[in-house]
């Protein structure tokens, strides 16, 4: 992508440069930076290393764009920057380069020298990292802050000051080459013969968008008032997003199955959509029957209009909506296309004691 974008740049005939002319650029070279996320990644990581080079200055006016990771829109170019040849790599470098030991690949650096001397002494402390016979693992920030001086430079480059991502991936690491493991920000969350259970029966994990309902739900679990519940997690809104990563140290399986409650709005619909995309393996559904009864005892038609502070635009209803009846599916457009909403704390204790006389509550 360096390579790429460094022609383009020679090539162009102006002194401003926008974001938006690159990606033109690379969609004429077939580069599509927006159905390929790793390409997109490094597109973003390529520009960033421009700017500290001084290749591409930000106007003061551009804005941040999103889309681009927060980069600005429009820059002056220094092509003259470009033109410079990087000076050979010394013998004592090439040396040093070319005896790094196994699993570490040279090919980046060796037609990269600038770069080589910039990340060097990263490079050597990984190489004497790997030939010693230590076999202690630690977590991915420990390690990055003993090779990087940095603690967010593998798992949060661009709020580091070093890009220790783009250093592994120059050298052809992985996490596990570097002896280091990524934990995961735990959940909060209650559960019921969940461990017991384990191996011996499908077991139902609940995720719960807010707060309230989920300290409603975990009373109602303890207290026998809902059934077959065996694992209720705190949602924290959009934080699951991130958090869910810790089912596994939970005990958490593909077997098992996963169902999610939360409100009914256009937010609480994205973030269902957004967790079962980044999860797919888990097979994660709507809680049908919770959510048909917030609709059965609120009445659609008197949900509440959006606050201002909520979210609006279109959103895609899929795949979320596909899992009800026709009737609640009706029920649930109408709320999204009159910019209303129903919380999830329709629902109260009192209701989950009425859906368990009626047999409801088997039916997540």
């Amino acid at each position: 992508m360096h390579d790429q974008i460094r022609t383009l740049l020679l090539h162009h005939k102006n002194k401003r440069i926008a974001l938006h002319d690159m990606d033109i650029l690379l969609k004429d070279a077939g580069i599509h930076l927006f159905t390929d996320t790793e390409q997109q990644k490094q597109f973003i990581r390529t520009v960033q290393n421009l700017i500290k080079a001084g290749v591409l200055v930000p106007l003061k006016s551009a804005r941040p764009l999103i889309e681009y990771g927060g980069l600005p829109a429009k820059y002056t170019l220094r092509r003259d920057l470009l033109t410079e040849e990087e000076a050979p790599l010394s013998a004592e470098h090439r040396s040093e380069l070319f005896s790094l030991p196994t699993p570490i690949s040279i090919d980046y650096y060796a037609h990269h020298a600038d770069d080589y001397r910039r990340d060097r002494d990263a490079i050597l402390r990984i190489r004497d990292m790997i030939e010693d016979d230590d076999d202690e693992v630690l977590t991915v920030n420990e390690r990055s802050y003993e090779i990087f001086g940095d603690e967010k430079a593998i798992d949060a480059p661009r709020h580091a000051a070093v890009d220790g991502e783009a250093v592994l991936r120059n050298l052809g690491l992985t996490l596990g080459d570097i002896r280091a493991k990524k934990v995961y920000e735990p959940f909060f969350y209650f559960e019921k013969d969940f461990g017991a259970l384990e191996g011996t029966t499908e077991r139902t994990v609940l995720i719960v968008e807010n707060k309230d309902t989920f300290w409603t739900m975990q009373q109602a679990v303890t207290a026998g008032e809902v059934d077959g519940i065996n694992l209720v997690i705190y949602g924290e809104g959009n934080a699951i997003q991130k958090k869910f990563e810790y089912i596994e140290t939970v005990g958490g399986t593909l077997d098992d199955r996963y169902v999610y409650f939360g409100d009914i709005d256009r937010e609480g619909i994205a973030i269902f959509n957004r967790l079962q995309a980044r999860y797919p393996n888990y097979g994660i559904r709507p809680a049908t029957s919770l959510y048909t009864a917030v609709l059965k005892k609120a009445g659609y038609r008197n949900a509440r209009p959006l606050r201002n502070d909520q979210k609006r635009g279109q959103i895609s209803l899929s795949p979320f909506i596909d899992a009800f009846d026709d009737e609640s599916r009706a029920a649930i457009e109408w709320i999204i296309t009159e910019e209303r909403y129903l919380p999830q704390e329709v629902l109260t204790a009192v209701d989950l004691r009425r859906m368990k006389a009626c047999g409801l509550s088997k039916t997540l």
